[in-house]
């Protein structure tokens, strides 16, 4: 995405690994090191010494024009200082023993952005040493007559030498005016210490995901393409939004050439699904065989109210001896050829067939800002990959094949969400469930981590499809949040393109979109989730999960049928009059599991066996977490919320 060089292609395509230099995380923020107007990353090493109560500036500070290096700062209470070795480091910041148990305190200032109730995401992550008798402690500051801190997940991962990896991340809504992080670091006869601090924090609007419909929902009118466009057969799909203050959508949908001298299309289709123009693009069945791909957006800033839209076309030329390219339209439906790409090291079609290339997202932030491209492709052993693509300016024109990661096969569209950084894909590989096989399967994995997160989920199961499988095959995906006012977004979309048969022996393919995400709401602590499949009625294997939480003792998870109302009052409801300070209850609290305790360090698990009753078929339930927690005022704390259909 952004930081470089990632894990390459892996060894079966022939490629090496590299290493992350030091001011690199490992898992970073999507956009770590982004160059905008509302993303600030800092990094500290320690490495330079500094006197006794000062605190160095950052060894790597990439901020906005307003950012203010005087701003930020970090005020030392004790005897916390530089110490030029500890535990195999060289240059941290610690305690030093002095005979007796000691505390000392770091209260860290960070200069915020001037954007006013907006949400920050706030990210740091450090190392520390504890050793067996001391303990460092850490929090992002409470000043509950600004902001509140919402989603708060602490982890931690073992290092070498006993240190560990300690990450943090918040929404603070709405952001304060500076963030601030509290250490406080507990001697008692062993030297303690903090390592290569990175703080991160990025401003997006807000509007988003404080409950809206449930994951996998259809969400409007299932467009017949067969009647809007008949004749045509369509791969790709991406969305567009005109100006305010009505924000009308434009599908973009790409069509195979009908002869094989006819060139292929880009359909544009009104929100109502009529066609309101095409564009032909260059290539034909002759040149790309297998059509145009998938589409992507991009948008591109002009001023802080305007900006351009580019429509970007996945085609794959190598079984006519070209390359796979990526070619641009101008959202006035024109050709936009100064921004083609050729992807320079894509695999051979020994390696990569042309049948299994897929799907096509745009990463904004990708390469530092620069932006970078993910096609989704399956190898030849059935391995689904995600592959990336800068856009290097040194050779314009050309996309330098920087990192892939595995994902589920036959991925055949792909979306990324940039407001909180995941990717969102659409597999058409068959897919057990209770009640008979699926092939519109969708899955969500991490921008940070590159990791799939477990949330999964699928298309519409209710279409009818004769002879195959339930709610047809999976042709095409993009991901948008719809505005709702200038400066403002909804709840995620996912616009899906699939193939199914209304009559047996007739194929046609429709188009939809559903709600999503599946986590939402903005009480305290965790990162709710999922696992074991999709949610299938009959399914033995689902599991609602929450992460994050390490000091959380003792947990309750209620399901709710309801994120809007709960005894007459409005959900999401505050819950400061009972204590739970920066907590609110996001869900109708209908069902209680029995109290629960960790499964593993800072995680929770709660089994749900879904019946069987065929009249649950798309009801809508919903998910969250209430803790007892030593580490929060009044000790009872609530988490993020989940939501999702139950599928038929």
């Amino acid at each position: 995405m952004n930081f470089a060089p990632r894990l390459l292609l892996p060894l079966a395509l022939g490629l090496s690994m590299s290493t992350l230099p030091a001011q690199d995380p490992v898992e970073a923020p999507p956009w770590w090191r982004v160059q905008d107007d509302v993303t600030v990353s800092l990094y500290w090493s320690f490495d330079t010494p500094f006197a006794p109560g000062t605190f160095p500036p950052p060894t790597l500070a990439v901020a906005p024009q307003w950012y203010n290096p005087a701003v930020t700062q970090g005020v030392i209470t004790g005897n916390l200082r530089y110490l030029p070795n500890l535990a195999g480091r060289v240059g941290v910041l610690g305690v030093q023993p002095a005979g007796a148990p000691q505390t000392a305190v770091l209260d860290l200032t960070v200069d915020n952005d001037p954007y006013p109730d907006w949400i920050k995401i706030f990210w740091f992550q450090f190392d520390a040493l504890e050793g067996s008798t001391g303990d460092i402690k850490v929090a992002i500051e409470q000043d509950l007559a600004k902001y509140k801190r919402s989603g708060v997940t602490i982890t931690t991962t073992p290092l070498p030498g006993g240190w560990e990896q300690v990450t943090v991340e918040a929404q603070l809504i709405p952001q304060p005016d500076d963030e601030g992080i509290d250490w406080t670091f507990l001697e008692n006869g062993a030297a303690i210490g903090i390592d290569n601090l990175y703080v991160n924090s990025k401003c997006v609007k807000p509007g988003a995901d404080e409950k809206g419909g449930a994951l996998g929902a259809v969400d409007g009118a299932i467009f017949d393409l067969g009647v809007q466009a008949p004749g045509r057969t369509f791969q790709g799909i991406a969305v567009t939004e005109g100006p305010a203050p009505l924000f009308q959508r434009t599908y973009w949908i790409s069509t195979q050439a009908q002869l094989p001298g006819g060139f292929h299309e880009v359909l544009q289709l009104n929100q109502l699904g009529t066609p309101v123009g095409t564009t032909f693009l260059p290539d034909t069945l002759i040149s790309a065989p297998g059509g145009i791909k998938d589409l992507a957006i991009e948008t591109v800033p002009i001023t802080s109210t305007t900006s351009q839209q580019f429509v970007y076309a996945l085609v794959d030329r190598r079984p006519s001896g070209g390359d796979v390219v990526i070619q641009a339209l101008s959202s006035n439906g024109s050709l936009a050829t100064a921004r083609n790409l050729t992807l320079l090291g894509f695999p051979s079609l020994a390696q990569v067939p042309t049948a299994r290339v897929g799907g096509l997202a745009f990463d904004p932030s990708g390469d530092r800002g620069n932006g970078s491209f993910w096609v989704t492709a399956t190898n030849a052993g059935g391995q689904g990959l995600a592959i990336e693509f800068l856009r290097p300016l040194s050779t314009p024109g050309f996309g330098q094949l920087n990192d892939t990661r595995p994902i589920p096969a036959e991925c055949v569209g792909l979306g990324y969400d940039a407001v909180l950084g995941y990717f969102y894909g659409f597999s058409r590989a068959t897919r057990p469930s209770p009640n008979g096989p699926v092939e519109v399967n969708g899955f969500e994995w991490s921008g940070y981590d590159f990791q799939l997160t477990g949330v999964q989920f699928c298309g519409d199961l209710l279409l009818t499809n004769v002879g195959g499988p339930r709610g047809g095959r999976a042709a095409g995906l993009d991901v948008y949040r719809r505005r709702v006012a200038p400066g403002q977004t909804s709840e995620l979309r996912i616009a899906c393109l699939v193939e199914a048969s209304p009559v047996a022996g007739q194929t046609r393919q429709y188009l939809y979109e559903l709600s999503a995400p599946y986590r939402f709401g903005w009480s305290q602590v965790g990162r709710c989730g999922m696992r074991g499949g999709a949610p299938f009625l009959g399914s033995t294997t689902f599991e609602v999960t929450l992460s994050g939480v390490p000091d959380a003792l003792f947990g309750l998870c209620y399901l709710g049928f309801s994120n809007t109302l709960w005894n007459g009052a409005a959900l999401p409801l505050p819950l400061a009059s009972i204590g739970l300070l920066e907590s609110s209850l996001s869900i109708s609290p209908d069902v209680s599991s029995a109290l629960l305790t960790p499964s593993a360090t800072g995680e929770f698990v709660l089994p749900v066996p879904l019946p069987t009753t065929a009249t649950l078929g798309y009801s809508e339930v919903f998910f969250q977490w209430f803790l007892l927690d030593p580490t929060v005022p009044g000790f009872l704390v609530g988490s993020q919320a989940g939501k999702t259909v139950l599928y038929p």
